[in-house]
């Protein structure tokens, strides 16, 4: 065989195939956090008004079988309010985004001491904002509290600190949905400077990139 990506190709077959025939370890039972910063918002309205500052949860997720898990979390989100948005405005707060959630998702040991984990955690949030707006604080506008459904795919490795050892430190990758479209409402205004009415339209959506740790009970 002189195609050297074909060889590349097989050797990686052949040791995903090696690993997956391997009997390493299946948790039963876990604890996992993580915290990432987020980053990419959309839609225009909330990429250009908020920045991203805090991501992350914590769940319990039990292995149903063969490495199909399934678990139940919190988490929460946190924009900060970007004053150049507003023709810098000096304008303190941010925008909460607390939620509850189930997380289904596929856990694999491929060496004794790394774990790869699909998942998506999805569930219900609230949405609101606190902000320096005049009109909110006397009342002459109000600052809406708002809920929607949310989802949000995930991709996980995680280390083991040692090959038998119950804790493990990984890096998180996701990418939150919330079926919500961000808007100037939030911030008792009528619209933001600079932006057209297209950029309001989308739901509310970010990448997110972390850390997490993670508890696997019962190992010995």
């Amino acid at each position: 065989m002189k195609n050297p990506t074909a060889k590349i190709f097989l050797v990686l077959v052949f040791l995903a195939n090696q690993a997956i025939s391997q009997n390493y370890y299946e948790p039963k039972l876990s604890f996992g956090a993580d915290v990432g910063i987020p980053a990419r918002a959309q839609n225009g309205s909330f990429q250009r008004v908020m920045e991203g500052l805090f991501n992350g949860g914590v769940v319990v997720q039990y292995n149903i079988f063969g490495g199909i898990t399934a678990g139940i979390g919190v988490k929460y989100s946190y924009f900060t309010i970007s004053p150049f948005a507003l023709n810098n405005v000096n304008w303190s707060g941010g925008f909460h985004m607390p939620s509850a959630h189930f997380k289904i998702g596929y856990e694999r040991f491929t060496t004794e001491r790394i774990s790869f984990n699909i998942s998506a955690r999805m569930g219900y949030s609230v949405l609101f904002a606190h902000h320096g707006n005049d009109s909110v604080a006397v009342g002459l506008e109000r600052n809406p509290v708002e809920s929607c459904f949310f989802i949000e795919p995930q991709v996980e490795i995680a280390l083991l600190t040692e090959k038998s050892s119950s804790d493990g430190f990984s890096l998180v990758l996701g990418y939150p949905f919330y079926f919500n479209e961000f808007g100037p409402r939030y911030l008792g205004m009528d619209k933001f400077p600079n932006l057209i009415a297209e950029d309001y339209v989308g739901i509310t959506r970010f990448f997110s990139f972390g850390f997490g740790y993670r508890y696997y009970f019962g190992r010995k």
